[in-house]
């Protein structure tokens, strides 16, 4: 069940306020509400693709490992987003793990549901077409930060990345990440972002203590984007 205020702001998202208010009330009556601890898997890779996801705080983290866990993608869901947009339509299992990376609340929403009230809406079908656009083009981006040459280029990409998409009005990633983590994020080892980290360090550049980073010269790292 949703309180009033899940319900307004539910109803508001982008990805919800086409629909009139009569097909919109009766998606909210099978609208759950959730609560999970860091660490928690929201659904597993493979699992029946039945229902969408909305953040209401937090933040969770998307995996996908190829069939010999050898590689792997790595991407994070901030509040307000609704996922997964992937396979919408057609797929009847979701392609990746999704977690939560801090304590999380979301909202469980039935996809059958939703996708029928979308296949009948034209502007809602508009957005979604936008939305899957604007996600294919960060991926992209993301696509050209993993084919770069070198190993010190894509660490500070992959960091040019998390800065622009997480912390759009601060300076702190709002989750702690391991040097693990930003070496899947750079398709390279922890020694390389090791030495990566440290540089930045001594130039000013961010600050990265207990896992903690703060990105103290957003300009460097914003010129990547400038560039592009």
């Amino acid at each position: 069940m949703i309180n009033k205020e899940h319900y307004r702001f539910i109803r508001q998202h982008p990805a919800f306020e086409n629909f009139p208010v009569e097909s919109f009330d009766k998606l909210a009556i099978e609208i759950q509400f959730h609560k999970v601890s860091k660490g928690q898997i929201i659904f597993f890779s493979g699992d029946r693709r039945d229902r969408l996801f909305l953040l209401y705080q937090g933040y969770a983290r998307i995996e996908q490992y190829d069939a010999t866990d050898t590689f792997s993608y790595t991407d994070y869901i901030k509040k307000g987003n609704v996922f997964p947009y992937g396979g919408i339509f057609f797929d009847e299992r979701y392609h990746y793990t999704a977690s939560a990376v801090t304590q999380v609340e979301y909202f469980s929403i039935p996809m059958k549901l939703f996708e029928d009230f979308s296949k009948k809406n034209v502007n809602q079908l508009l957005f979604i077409t936008q939305k899957l656009s604007r996600i294919l083009e960060f991926q992209e981006l993301r696509l050209r930060n993993v084919v770069a040459v070198s190993a010190t280029d894509r660490v500070v990409q992959s960091l040019s990345i998390l800065c622009m998409d997480l912390c759009k009005t601060g300076d702190v990633l709002p989750f702690p990440i391991s040097m693990k983590e930003l070496a899947k994020l750079g398709a390279t080892t922890r020694e390389t972002v090791n030495q990566v980290l440290k540089r930045l360090r001594e130039e000013g550049r961010i600050s990265y203590e207990h896992k903690q980073l703060v990105f103290t010269d957003r300009e460097y790292f914003m010129k990547y984007f400038k560039e592009s």
